[in-house]
């Protein structure tokens, strides 16, 4: 097997190019090898080592990772697979999938990792537009299979840099294709590292699911890049998650509002007792409520950081364990050393600090850009290089960030992005739905959920929620993206340009549905 060369590696360190507004974390040092060769070595010193604890609590060591990724290989570059073809791969939470990722890694490829609850709709779009060379199966359960794709493939000079596509929410329907390069995955988890303060030998507790940029980066990479076990956890259970943490000494996570909620109430519930060893766990995704933040502490003895990442710059901002309870409670973080951060004004001008503006971000955790045909060109910069995240923050005169809205409209439904958009194109091919417009509706648990306020053509009859639901299957969009809500009116709301007044409507939802969201 040929393993892709790492001959001239660059590396940084944040000892060496400190930004004054970050110094509060530790330093650290990254580089730009790719997966393979990083866990290749350690692989080579401690074969017998833990790498992995799968779903069915079987232990899995460094070797055994390391010659499953090496047959995979072995079968992909037999059909003709070269550095810097893309690779789809249904990302099941297991040894097979990760396995594949090394493999992928090892032959200079493109990891491209999706949702196996993917609708058959959105999975036919991605699979037409994304360029990719194979398609490999079986991640579920082991029987891997591998099929050359129809073709063109991809011809997009990025790839070459590539490592990892992760997949998004498209404001057209079409997801996002977010190309990362081996930098931003190795920056981004040392930082979180550094900020953590993991001591060798501390496992990775693998809530997250393994589908998104993020997702992958801060489980997989995060582990095998660095040698930290990976402790995956599916279905979810908090109280069996928690139970996992504690058997296996896991001392880093990173989860969202969802899952931190859930294991603090099963903590409430007595269902869980024990002594977490989680130095810190990260929470980002959507918004938390400082009750919360302060139950893990009382409940679970669990710092809580809050955490600024998107799949395009991940994890960029973060609270520390050292910093007081209120800091965690009220802030989304410092930016990490080597990243820079700005609120922007309408004209892109960078505002002073206390002031509220959009979110700009840029530093080695930053995206390549988006997949030709999957985003391409809808990248929001500003002239000197700053990413427009869409979020509304304020940074203090200490350079904390604090998020205080959203200017894109999307819903954030216990971490997952949903586009409005789409769900109401979908909506719209409904026989009986003359005007929708989905909104966001708070929800204590999850953050937000979805409603669709509908406005039905006269003469045809009464939708309820069951069959929204069902034209929703029948149009092969996945569960995630589905309403939990329906609110029919009379008329909609709009602005006085004649526009659907979406704030206007979500207010309504909010009254009329009342106690349902709560």
């Amino acid at each position: 097997m040929q393993v892709a060369s790492s001959r001239g590696r660059r590396s940084w360190s944040t000892e060496d190019n400190p930004l004054p507004d970050a110094l509060t974390h530790p330093p650290f040092v990254w580089d730009d090898r790719r997966l393979w060769p990083q866990f290749e070595a350690l692989a080579i010193a401690e074969p017998d080592a833990l790498a992995l604890v799968d779903c069915a609590d079987t232990l899995w060591t460094r070797g055994q990772m390391q010659a499953l990724a090496r047959d995979v290989a072995q079968r992909l570059q037999s059909i003709g697979m070269r550095a810097g073809h893309r690779i789809l791969v249904p990302a099941y939470k297991t040894p097979w999938t990760i396995a594949v990722a090394l493999a992928v890694s090892a032959l200079g490829g493109v990891f491209c990792p999706y949702s196996p609850k993917l609708g058959e709709g959105d999975q036919a779009a991605l699979e037409a537009l994304l360029g990719h060379f194979a398609r490999v199966d079986g991640m579920a359960t082991g029987e891997i299979e591998i099929a050359l794709a129809a073709g063109p493939y991809s011809s997009d000079d990025r790839d070459g840099q590539a490592v990892l596509i992760g997949f998004t929410s498209g404001t057209t329907g079409v997801p996002k294709g977010v190309m990362h390069g081996a930098t931003a995955l190795n920056y981004a988890t040392r930082a979180c590292s550094a900020i953590a303060g993991l001591q060798p030998g501390d496992a990775i507790l693998g809530i997250v699911p393994l589908d998104s940029a993020p997702g992958f980066t801060f489980t997989a990479h995060f582990a095998f890049s660095l040698g930290h076990p990976l402790v995956l956890v599916d279905p979810w259970i908090p109280a069996e998650a928690l139970r996992r943490a504690e058997l296996y000494g896991c001392g880093w996570a990173i989860a969202v509002p969802t899952h931190l909620f859930t294991m603090v109430e099963a903590a409430r519930q007595g269902e869980w007792g024990g002594t977490l060893p989680l130095r810190a766990m990260a929470v980002g995704g959507s918004a938390m409520t400082a009750e919360l933040i302060a139950d893990a502490e009382r409940l679970l003895g669990l710092k809580a950081l809050r955490m600024f990442g998107m799949s395009e710059c991940m994890g960029h901002a973060s609270t520390r364990p050292d910093h007081s309870l209120e800091r965690r409670q009220i802030f989304d973080g410092m930016p990490f050393t080597g990243t820079q951060e700005e609120a922007f004004d309408a004209n892109l001008g960078p505002l002073p600090r206390g002031e509220r503006g959009q979110a700009g971000v840029k530093g080695p955790s930053l995206f390549l850009g988006y997949a030709a045909g999957l985003g391409a060109g809808q990248e929001r910069m500003t002239p000197d290089g700053y990413l427009l995240t869409g979020d509304e923050i304020i940074r203090d005169d200490d350079g904390f960030v604090r998020v205080v809205g959203r200017i894109k409209d999307q819903i954030i439904r216990g971490g997952f992005n949903i586009d409005p958009a789409e769900v109401e194109a979908v909506l719209l091919r409904h026989p009986r739905i003359a005007e929708v417009a989905v909104v966001a509706v708070p929800h204590r648990k999850l953050g937000e959920q979805a409603c669709a306020v509908c406005k039905l053509r006269p003469g045809e009859g009464i939708v309820d929620l069951s069959a929204v639901l069902e034209h929703m299957a029948g149009q092969g969009v996945s569960r995630k993206k589905w309403p939990e809500h329906l609110l029919l009116v009379e008329t909609m709301e709009v602005t006085a340009t004649g526009k659907l007044d979406k704030k206007a409507m979500a207010a309504r939802a909010v009254t009329e549905i009342g106690e349902r969201v709560a």
